[in-house]
C-alpha cells in the first residue's frame, strides 16, 4: 500500500496569482506524492505531484502538473471539470464510514465536489464551501497548480461527525484530461480494466506525521 506522510505546514499555501514552479515555492519544500501511475494511458504521461500539509485549522492542499498545453473550458462550479485538465484529491477520513469526498479542480479553478460510497449515487455540493478558497495558477507552457484548504470543521460538517488530524486517513491523488491529450494518472495504483478513479478499495494511506 502506498503511504504519504502529511507534515505540519512550514510555509503558507501560495496565492497562485501568477505562474507556478514547485521548485521555487516554499510550501512545496519537503515530501510530496508522485502522481505517476498511468495504467490506462498512452505515451502522454505528465509529471504531476501532490502536496498536503496540516496546521491547527485545516489540511492545506496543493496539486500541480507540468504540461505544454491545458484545457480549461468548464468555468462553473459543479460542472464536468474532469473532462478538462484536472487535478483531483479523493479522501476517506473515517475508517468506519464508507463515504469519501472527491475534490476535482480544473486548470481554470472550477471545481466539482461530491460525497458518497462509490461512483453511483454521489451527492454533489451545490456551491463551494466557505473556507476552501480554491484557486489555480496561470499556465504558461510548463507547470500549473491548484490549491485549497480543507478546514477540519468543514470535513466534520460534511461527514456529520467531528474530525481531527490524528492517525491516518485513506485517499488518492489524480491527474487527468479527456480532451486535448487524454490521460488518467494516480498516486496509488488502481486495478480496473478502464479509467475509474472511484475505487476507494485502491486508496493509499495518508498518515499524519511530523
Amino acid at each position: 500500500m502506498e503511504i504519504y506522510r502529511i507534515s505540519p505546514v512550514s510555509a503558507p499555501l501560495p496565492a497562485l496569482s501568477g505562474v507556478f514552479d514547485p521548485e521555487q515555492e516554499p510550501f512545496c519544500a519537503g515530501r510530496f506524492a508522485f502522481i505517476d501511475r498511468y495504467v490506462w494511458a498512452g505515451d502522454y504521461r505528465p509529471e504531476a505531484r501532490a502536496y498536503v500539509r496540516r496546521d491547527d485549522q485545516a489540511l492545506r492542499v496543493l496539486l500541480c502538473a507540468k504540461e505544454p498545453t491545458v484545457s480549461a473550458r468548464v468555468r462553473d462550479f459543479g460542472g464536468p471539470v474532469y473532462t478538462d485538465s484536472c487535478l483531483e484529491f479523493f479522501f476517506k477520513p473515517f475508517a468506519d464510514d464508507p463515504c469519501y469526498m472527491n475534490v476535482e479542480v480544473n486548470a481554470a479553478g472550477a471545481a466539482l465536489i461530491g460525497l458518497g460510497a462509490g461512483r453511483e449515487g454521489r451527492s454533489q455540493l451545490p456551491a463551494c464551501p466557505g473556507g476552501m478558497d480554491i484557486r489555480a495558477s496561470v499556465h504558461a507552457g510548463e507547470w500549473w497548480a491548484v490549491a485549497y484548504s480543507l478546514p477540519y470543521a468543514l470535513i466534520g460538517a460534511i461527514f456529520g461527525r467531528p474530525f481531527a488530524p490524528e492517525g491516518s486517513i485513506m485517499g488518492n491523488f489524480y491527474c487527468c484530461d479527456e480532451t486535448i491529450h487524454p490521460h488518467f494518472g494516480s498516486w496509488s495504483p488502481i486495478d480496473a480494466p478502464a479509467p475509474d478513479f472511484h475505487r476507494p478499495e485502491c486508496f493509499g494511506r495518508l498518515v499524519f506525521g511530523t
